[in-house]
């Protein structure tokens, strides 16, 4: 779909800010707790190896890592920054393709198993996000999607405690967010991530300075209820098998199904 100059504005700005801040919150801990713990690791498991697997917006390539420790299904993954797709490759994950998840270079019902976590909130259309993910799903195949759930906490966290430190990066830099927040939002993950996911877990300051910019700087953030996603699925004819909860309450997730075709 052709965008309008203030949405190609607002994906310029999205590439710009995960090109400097490429997400990468992978630890093998973490890892283990989504394979066994989350929609998306289930969706994984049940996959075979000849399916193949689309991971829209794959930042670090977490799903392709899950993936290499089961099934060992084919995997795509398709980021718009560069910089997050060449940290990626350092743990050969895979066909690589960057672009945009509101025009997916991709055929029409290729994916036996398509996945999006946490990524279409911030692209300027998330509902255009949600259907290209949709027309990608081969029919009998699986959709899961994330986003933040506009009925959790993090809605209030991002507006009113993020609407805080954006003003304040504005004032004194990201360099004065490095030595003023950003260290306490490091000390708080030391204590909330092992309670979280039940593992002790070290978390280098990088991965807390990338982490904390995605929570709280990101330039374009939209929030979401189950309502909105299933009513989006069924205009995309596809049947909810799965809602649920995750991250804390702070995502909401689909797990939706392309009916099969006869």
């Amino acid at each position: 779909m052709p965008l309008t100059g203030e949405a190609t504005e607002a994906r310029s700005r999205t590439r710009q800010h995960y090109d400097r801040y490429p997400f990468g919150f992978d630890q093998e801990e973490m890892l283990q707790e989504k394979l066994e713990r989350r929609v998306m690791g289930e969706a994984i498991r049940n996959t075979s190896a000849s399916d193949l697997i689309v991971d829209v917006g794959c930042g670090a390539c977490r799903v392709a890592r899950l993936v290499s420790r089961t099934t060992r299904a084919r995997t795509v993954g398709l980021d718009l920054s560069l910089t997050s797709l060449r940290e990626a490759q350092r743990s050969k994950p895979g066909p690589l393709v960057n672009g945009d998840n509101l025009c997916l270079p991709f055929r029409s019902g290729c994916a036996d198993l398509v996945i999006s976590n946490g990524v279409i909130h911030h692209t300027p259309d998330a509902r255009a996000s949600f259907m290209e993910l949709a027309r990608i799903t081969r029919p009998g195949g699986t959709l899961v999607v994330s986003v933040y759930d506009r009925h959790g906490w993090y809605y209030y966290a991002w507006r009113y405690l993020g609407g805080f430190i954006r003003a304040l990066q504005r004032w004194i830099g990201d360099s004065g967010l490095e030595v003023s927040v950003i260290p306490l939002f490091h000390a708080a993950l030391w204590i909330f991530l092992p309670l979280a996911t039940r593992r002790w877990l070290f978390v280098p300051f990088e991965t807390s300075r990338n982490l904390f910019h995605d929570q709280f700087t990101t330039p374009q953030c939209t929030f979401h209820s189950f309502e909105e996603l299933t009513g989006w699925a069924r205009d995309a004819g596809l049947a909810c098998e799965e809602q649920r909860k995750e991250a804390a309450h702070q995502l909401a997730t689909l797990r939706l199904r392309r009916p099969a075709v006869g």
